[in-house]
């Protein structure tokens, strides 16, 4: 029976090798290219193409590595459809922000069908439900309420800095919590009190095994996705069974929150929220309503968790831009007073701080992957880019690239004071292209700039020490999925001095939440 399923198997892998060499072989593209060729690209193998060389994982790197030998945008053919990797900021620009040919999304087979990551606003397809929920998220973070939203990201992070001080060593899991209970409370006006919130566990349970998903090529059935009709009990469908597991969690984080929303409202003790706004309105399906809640929660925790954890690592590994910042601060802000969003246009450093947090160890270093739904060209009519093709902007050159950035690898703010010198702006790239840009952001920048600016106010970081008292060197490793965070490490956390522990304190007890 094994045998026979494993033959299966095999027939559905070679079928869907020959239908996409049929569709997307290179002769086959290049006969409808308008005479233009396709970019240049590492040399194809007979049927399955580039396929085989396609990373699994580290891709950047790879993509980086061609970069030196074939140029700034590259052709992969594969069995799963056509590929162009974007390796500069000027082809992200020319392809991605100037045209809408590759504002889609590519069909994420594992991570959206099977998963139904599909749902989320960020990564599907554009159709009608994709223009709903993106109307729906825009217009809950414009910049009104955001601000209306100050007092509740202060609030949250004067916690956060009484957590630090308590417990130093944890601080991945306080900035989890942090960014966990402000989306919460923005999207659907619940208040988490820990990590061990359900609201908090679903997300995890659901999201940290996905990240590595969403990678080109990362599971079989993204190249041949006539797998995904495979019954789960064949050998080597056991990416059915995973998907099947990791699905129930998904459903759960999306309706859990929301249905608890849906239960207060009835009851009249709802909280205002972007959900209630939407449920209240109802001027949209209640689907829409649902995966716009839900998009809005997955998209906003990762991410700015894998932010704030490489800045505290930038401070631990560069102590004179953190003097430099604390000095800014010391300056502008009043003794026995913490910063607030009133200070942020009178701390400059701080500014340029954030940005070089945005390039210095990039979070999405592959962007998210684009497609492109119509034939296009490229470079003054240079290259044709097939339809049908996923677009990759590899986001980790743009930021290692020294004709963008002088000694890329140093976290140096200081590339950006000059607005005559200043090097490339990370603010362009960094949140995505044209209609596909995260709307998002601007929460996201408030979030980073408060809890930024206040443990810089409150704590000096360093570099962990041994027994004999030595500094201990830090060679910290970045995961490898869609989101690159620091792997765990240690440094040392440890208050400015004992007025500004007491100021922590009173203001965690004052304002906290």
């Amino acid at each position: 029976m094994a045998d026979t399923a494993t033959f299966i198997l095999l027939a559905l892998i070679l079928i869907a090798s020959f239908v996409s060499l049929h569709r997307y072989g290179p002769s086959r593209i290049t006969a409808d290219s308008r005479k233009l060729p396709l970019p240049p690209g590492p040399k194809p193998e007979f049927i399955l193409g580039n396929t085989r060389q396609l990373p699994t994982h580290s891709s950047w790197l790879k993509f980086s590595e061609w970069r030196k030998k074939f140029g700034d945008i590259l052709y992969l053919s594969t069995v799963g459809g056509p590929i162009v990797v974007l390796n500069s900021y000027e082809s992200m620009y020319g392809l991605l922000q100037r045209k809408s040919s590759c504002a889609d999304r590519p069909v994420f087979q594992m991570a959206g069908r099977l998963i139904g990551f599909d749902r989320m606003i960020n990564i599907r397809q554009s159709d009608e439900k994709w223009k709903a929920g993106r109307k729906i998220i825009q217009s809950a973070l414009n910049n009104e309420a955001i601000r209306s939203f100050y007092p509740s990201l202060e609030g949250a992070t004067r916690t956060c800095l009484l957590q630090l001080l308590d417990s130093p060593h944890d601080f991945i899991g306080h900035f989890r919590l942090l960014t966990g209970k402000v989306i919460v409370l923005f999207t659907y006006g619940l208040k988490v009190e820990s990590s061990q919130d359900e609201l908090i566990a679903i997300n995890n349970e659901a999201v940290e095994p996905s990240l590595g998903y969403f990678a080109p090529g990362a599971v079989l059935v993204d190249t041949f996705p006539i797998l995904r009709h495979v019954p789960s009990w064949i050998p080597g469908a056991g990416f059915k069974r995973s998907a099947k597991s990791i699905k129930k969690k998904l459903d759960r984080m999306f309706e859990v929150p929301f249905n608890r929303v849906k239960t207060d409202m009835v009851a009249g003790t709802a909280m205002p929220s972007f959900t209630l706004d939407n449920l209240q309105n109802n001027i949209y399906d209640e689907s829409d309503q649902l995966a716009s809640s839900g998009s809005m929660y997955i998209a906003a925790v990762d991410t700015t968790v894998a932010t704030l954890s490489s800045f505290i690592l930038a401070m631990a590994l560069y102590p004179n831009v953190q003097r430099k910042a604390q000095a800014e601060i010391d300056h502008i802000i009043k003794e026995g007073a913490l910063p607030s969003f009133e200070d942020r246009d009178r701390l400059p450093y701080i500014g340029l701080l954030m940005k070089e947090l945005q390039r210095w160890k990039p979070v999405l270093n592959l962007g998210v992957l684009h497609f492109a739904t119509t034939e296009d060209d490229y470079g003054g009519k240079c290259y044709h880019i097939p339809k049908g093709s996923t677009v990759i902007p590899n986001i980790w050159a743009v930021t290692q690239d020294e004709d963008n950035y002088k000694d890329p690898n140093r976290f140096w703010p200081e590339r950006f004071e000059n607005p005559e010198t200043a090097e490339l702006d990370p603010y362009k790239y960094a949140f995505g292209f044209g209609r596909r840009i995260c709307p998002g952001l601007h929460f996201a920048d408030a979030t980073i700039y408060i809890t930024v600016v206040s443990i810089l106010a409150a704590f000096n970081i360093s570099k962990p020490r041994d027994e004999n008292g030595s500094e201990v060197e830090l060679d910290v490793p970045y995961t490898l999925g869609l989101i690159s965070c620091p792997e765990n490490f240690e440094c040392a956390i440890q208050p400015r001095s004992v007025a500004v522990a007491s100021l922590v304190r009173t203001a965690a007890e004052e304002q906290g939440w």
